[in-house]
């Protein structure tokens, strides 16, 4: 009996459509989340990205930081350091996640 996790193994198409569909969710995700993006990211960065974006809300979480009030538009967020960095249009991705990583490592070592 085949198992269907593996199905598309064999089939190029099969995992290119998987690929970009896996993708396509990542970006969306990434954007939601408030991190701008200009089309030109491998999809090793935008795992990069994914995974940094979700460990500074953990952080903003953890802390007690409120995801809705202390946004990039918000003119009065709670506490500026829960707000996530704002990717400049000319940085790159390597840039963006220094400075991410960077403000997470600022909320954890807050909570010490």
């Amino acid at each position: 009996m085949s198992n269907p996790w593996n199905s598309s193994i064999g089939d190029p198409a099969k995992r290119s459509d998987e690929r970009q569909r896996v993708r396509e969710e990542l970006e969306g995700r990434l954007v939601r989340g408030g991190v701008a993006l200009n089309g030109s990211e491998t999809d090793e960065q935008l795992v990069d990205l994914s995974n940094a974006l979700e460990a500074f809300d953990l952080a903003r979480s953890r802390a007690g930081g409120d995801s809705m009030v202390n946004t990039q538009q918000s003119s009065q967020p709670d506490d500026k350091r829960f707000v996530l960095p704002l990717r400049r249009d000319d940085e790159s991705v390597e840039r963006y996640l220094v400075r991410l990583r960077g403000a997470t490592e600022t909320i954890l070592a807050s909570r010490r």
